[in-house]
């Protein structure tokens, strides 16, 4: 019997241990993870009046359903959950998402709804209907505003999608501005489009500039689908204001995106200068320079046409796949440097 007492007690104490090693870490010491990720299309079902969704309903071209929107959201979990591993991404920027149906579905209805995940989004004027959101861990992150900034082409009355800007409180302690970007695609021509990217990129610029007017010292992360590659003239005009951390990308492949043998890096995390490790004086920083590209096994497939991999998509063609997205997501980490 006392055996059987040794044992329990013994059980206890190790219980106990893991609760302490899992829940009870100095937040000052835990990073906090940020990631984006073009989601490809994710769509409910039902036709969103005004909106030019019909090909992602059950009677569309892609024969969209319930069971097809509920596999696709537990693989965008599958995603969020590996990127974090143990400790999931405090924020999570969002692009080709439809609705904040969608949204809700994705935080409650998967593994993600015991992480204490909330939604920030608003409808973009886009006709296709999709949208940028942002997630956020509310046990480390609180709101303090949020607003959608919209891209207006004068030249052009088809509408884009909003830039989302959000300012919140980290772990009560840090306050970090945060831009969600979804640029206009090139559908048409890289050089016709041109033009709208550059618009894309000068109202990034204004927000970043007055929050840095403001504060020249404020924590700005700004994430995205670009459109455009780091070399491009819209990304390379905000070097002014941006580190540009895909210009040290680390990842098993050379890109977030491919087209034919082709990759780019279209999905780019920036940060404002005050957020590098070689910066003085600031309570927040990166954990290195370095935006990681989440490349797992199962986020990617063998091209039967062309070397290498190739992104396992939800479609190929109009064929339903049941992959992930034609993307890859991208991830950085933010630390509080130890005190001297």
């Amino acid at each position: 019997m006392s055996f059987l007492y040794f044992l329990r007690g013994l059980l206890l104490f190790l219980f106990f241990l893991v609760v302490v090693c899992l829940f009870g870490q100095n937040r000052d010491s835990e990073p906090a993870g940020i990631m984006f990720y073009n989601v490809e299309n994710l769509f409910n079902p039902e036709h969103n009046e005004g909106q030019n969704d019909l090909e992602f309903t059950p009677d569309g071209d892609r024969r969209w359903n319930r069971y097809r929107q509920t596999e696709k959201e537990n693989n965008i979990c599958r995603v969020v959950l590996f990127a974090g591993r143990w400790n999931p991404p405090v924020l999570v920027g969002l692009c080709e998402v439809e609705d904040r149906k969608v949204l809700e579905s994705l935080v409650f209805n998967t593994g993600l709804q015991h992480l204490d995940y909330s939604i920030i989004h608003f409808d973009s004027p886009d006709r296709r209907g999709i949208d940028v959101a942002l997630l956020y861990r509310r046990d480390r992150f609180s709101v303090l505003h949020a607003a959608p900034r919209p891209v207006i082409f004068d030249e052009d009355n088809r509408p884009t999608r909003d830039i989302l800007y959000v300012k919140g409180m980290l772990d009560e302690k840090d306050t970090l501005h945060v831009v969600v970007n979804h640029w206009p695609s090139r559908w048409g021509g890289e050089m016709a489009t041109s033009n709208k990217r550059k618009v894309a990129s000068s109202k990034l610029a204004n927000i970043c500039d007055s929050v840095l007017k403001e504060s020249p010292e404020a924590s700005i992360v700004v994430m995205g689908d670009f459109n455009d590659g780091p070399e491009d003239e819209s990304i390379g005009s905000l070097k002014g204001c941006l580190v540009n951390l895909a210009d040290n990308a680390d990842g098993d492949v050379p890109g977030t995106i491919k087209y034919r043998h082709e990759w780019d890096y279209f999905d780019q995390i920036l940060v404002s200068e005050s957020l590098l490790p070689c910066y003085e004086g600031c309570n927040l920083v990166l954990k290195n320079e370095k935006m990681k590209i989440i490349s797992a096994p199962f986020l990617l497939e063998d091209d039967p046409m062309y070397p290498g991999k190739m992104l396992n998509r939800t479609y190929r063609g109009l064929k339903y796949h049941g992959g992930f997205s034609d993307h890859l997501p991208v991830y950085v980490e933010l630390v509080r440097p130890p005190l001297p």
